[in-house]
């Protein structure tokens, strides 16, 4: 046999002997025996980008893995949020509120409204109305009855509200405590302040400037802070121009969304109970500003009198109360 032959049948019988080891080691049935020492297969990891295959010309070849579908997008929840706050205790012109994590569209509302309910004791006549997209009240036909037990539930499970499912129930149980009225003259530049129809305390104030008046009409107690800033700019005075302003207030009691607290005004002490010279809050003396602050519960009804101003209904502060019971049991505001 030539010399070149022989070479070529030596490297053909080499080469079946190594792959007839490497399939019998993959395969797992045979052992390695004699001298022969079999290289362990490289470990292949669903992370690695790469694998490697044996071609048939005995030559690596790569091959990208088959790509996973992605994970479908979570369905968009709804969820509601109830007010006020379970065993809270509320003055007799507070709604009960829920407000959505997104807006529910008009088409839809009715069934959300379905999933709401409000129940009294003793029992009371009221109506849900949209406030905006998100948000949507339930008030008495007339302010609560001080003692008034009243508990609001909500059940979104299973409803389907556009693109979104809802997702909870929850439920809300507060009480109504004394029936707290306080009337503030824009005229007289007097608030009166009463307990179930009796006259706790009179104070002088001094509302909103002819330029900014202070809205007219029935005003909530939505929260109380022991200090607030007050900045100008919020509401589009520019802290430098003549009529600028960025200070602390102490004993701030909100009355709307859109800025409107009774809080002490030292600085306007000459003016309290003679003229009018605020940007649209009602300025107290310290001692009244605070004395007001302790007496008021969240709902407390605030009434503005005699002030040019109408009330702003599209401020959640001031919806309730200042549209006509018939005409917020017929429909939407939003």
């Amino acid at each position: 046999m030539p010399r070149s032959r022989y070479r070529l049948a030596l490297v053909a019988v080499v080469a079946l002997v190594a792959v007839s080891s490497v399939v019998r080691f993959v395969g797992g049935s045979e052992a390695a025996t004699g001298e022969r020492t079999a290289l362990p297969a490289a470990t292949v990891t669903p992370a690695d980008r790469t694998v490697l295959a044996l071609g048939t010309e005995q030559q690596s070849v790569e091959q990208e893995p088959a790509e996973q579908a992605p994970a479908p997008a979570p369905s968009p929840v709804l969820h509601a949020t109830l007010s006020p706050g379970d065993g809270e205790v509320v003055g007799i012109g507070m709604p009960a509120v829920i407000t959505f994590d997104r807006p529910v569209a008009a088409a839809d509302r009715p069934a959300v409204e379905e999933r709401l309910t409000v129940s009294a004791n003793p029992p009371t006549d009221g109506a849900w109305r949209w406030v905006s997209p998100a948000l949507i009240h339930w008030r008495p036909a007339l302010y609560w009855q001080p003692g008034t037990e009243v508990a609001v539930h909500s059940d979104l499970r299973g409803l389907q509200v556009g693109d979104a499912s809802g997702a909870d129930e929850r439920t809300i149980h507060f009480r109504i405590g004394d029936a707290h009225v306080t009337t503030v003259d824009v005229a007289t530049h007097q608030m009166t302040v009463t307990q179930n129809g009796q006259v706790v305390r009179v104070i002088p104030v001094s509302t909103g400037r002819s330029r900014y008046p202070t809205n007219n009409g029935v005003h909530l107690a939505l929260e109380k802070s022991r200090t607030v800033t007050m900045d100008s700019s919020t509401v589009g005075i520019p802290r430098n121009s003549p009529g600028g302003y960025y200070r602390k207030v102490a004993w701030a009691t909100r009355l709307s969304y859109s800025g409107t607290y009774v809080h002490a005004a030292p600085w306007s002490a000459g003016a309290q109970g003679e003229r009018n010279v605020s940007h649209g809050c009602i300025n107290a003396s310290t001692a009244d500003a605070q004395w007001f602050y302790t007496f008021t519960r969240r709902g407390d009804v605030v009434d503005v009198v005699n002030s040019p101003a109408p009330p702003k209904l599209s401020d959640p502060g001031m919806s309730d109360w200042n549209i006509p019971w018939e005409k917020w049991k017929a429909g939407d505001t939003a």
